[in-house]
């Protein structure tokens, strides 16, 4: 009799549970159109965005013949965000910084990379040489850039490193990573939510779109404004803000299973994202291989987002691969020591070609990019 108990006991706990988590499989929930859900809450990846644009801005400041020396000192200021170094006092008074978010094995970097801008820009009296740093005017006049003397625009090395290391890191490999994703979802912290949801909210708070997101495509910032570069082509801006959608309306319903599926489409599709980025401005880099200018400004950029695909969730393309690939676009892995100068219109056709082979749904729209 006592075994019977003890059978039907443990078969009516396995029942109980299966009809549990049935509950969860089979319950409805509506998945809303525009990031509109109660108690969201990602101001502090808000203001890193607007210190990393305060940043850039002020690195781009030395982009014209006769511009003002910049001071490491400044941007380095900006980056730990000390000194009371923004004009906005909002930024000087946050509690957050760029620095601490930044993947561990390039953290220390971007400080050189700062030093390096600060170093050319003694040169914007004199026009940009193999090596010489200056400024490089565009064939019609209209755009100018601070090249070092391998033809780099640190600038972008800045602005495009951090936005991957940073906030791409941040938002796919931190708050969508399983650490992250496996904390209390009960508890709800009024203006922030459950801890999973809060961390869900940040993670999209990094990719910079607004809640209305891809109908409204007005000042997008950073990884929206990427995105929506090659949209018309790889139509990624409704992917991945439906999976953002999606995953934040699981959490709440407790349906993990799905919340599993957008993370995964996230991390995914915003990889895609970089390298389709990366093939779309060394096409640019192409158009305008007689516009020296405009040649080593988008081959820095293509440089930067490659460099890039290190610090995702989804790590398609091997560390030491992307390293190759960036070697034999222009020299080097390391951008203080890359030189534009060296690079041909046959090593621009080779990375495009490594990095479609790596991403197969690139093959057939590379050249469209």
């Amino acid at each position: 009799m006592k075994n019977y108990i003890a059978i039907l006991t443990i078969s009516l706990g396995i029942l109980l549970s299966l009809s549990a988590c049935q509950k969860v499989e089979d319950q409805t929930y509506t998945i809303p159109t525009t990031y509109n859900f109660e108690n969201v809450d990602y101001s502090g990846q808000t203001t890193r965005i607007k210190m990393l644009e305060a940043l850039s801005i002020y690195a781009k400041s030395a982009n014209t013949l006769g511009s003002n020396q910049l001071s490491s000192t400044a941007m380095i200021n900006m980056y730990n965000n000390a000194n009371t170094v923004f004009s906005d006092p909002a930024l000087n008074n946050s509690s957050k910084q760029l620095k601490n978010k930044v993947h561990s094995s390039i953290q220390n970097k971007f400080e050189n990379y700062m030093v390096a801008q600060a170093n050319a820009s003694l040169s914007t009296n004199q026009t940009a040489a193999a090596n010489q740093a200056g400024i490089a005017t565009s064939n019609d006049g209209t755009q100018s850039f601070l090249l070092n003397n391998n033809g780099v625009e640190l600038a972008q090395i800045i602005e495009k490193g951090l936005a991957t290391a940073c906030f791409y890191y941040q938002s796919t490999a931190v708050y969508l990573g399983e650490t992250k994703m496996s904390v209390d979802n009960k508890a709800v912290t009024g203006g922030k939510g459950t801890n999973m949801e809060h961390h869900w909210d940040e993670a999209f708070g990094y990719f910079g779109a607004p809640i209305d997101f891809p109908s409204n495509t007005s000042n997008v910032e950073l990884w929206a404004k990427y995105s929506n570069k090659v949209n018309s082509i790889l139509g990624c801006n409704s992917k991945i803000m439906n999976a953002f959608l999606k995953g934040r309306a699981a959490i709440s319903a407790e349906d993990y299973n799905a919340r599993d599926e957008a993370r995964t489409t996230i991390k995914q599709e915003w990889e895609v994202i970089l390298a389709a980025v990366a093939i779309s401005y060394l096409n640019d880099a192409k158009k305008n291989a007689t516009d020296f200018a405009l040649y080593a400004h988008y081959l820095t950029e293509a440089y930067a987002f490659i460099a890039g695909l290190k610090y995702g969730a989804s790590k398609t393309i091997p560390d030491a691969d992307v390293d190759n690939i960036l070697s034999n676009l222009a020299g080097s892995s390391d951008p203080l020591q890359a030189n534009i100068y060296a690079t041909s219109l046959q090593d621009i056709d080779n990375t495009i070609n490594a990095l479609a082979n790596s991403f197969t749904s690139l093959e057939t729209v590379k050249a469209s990019l």
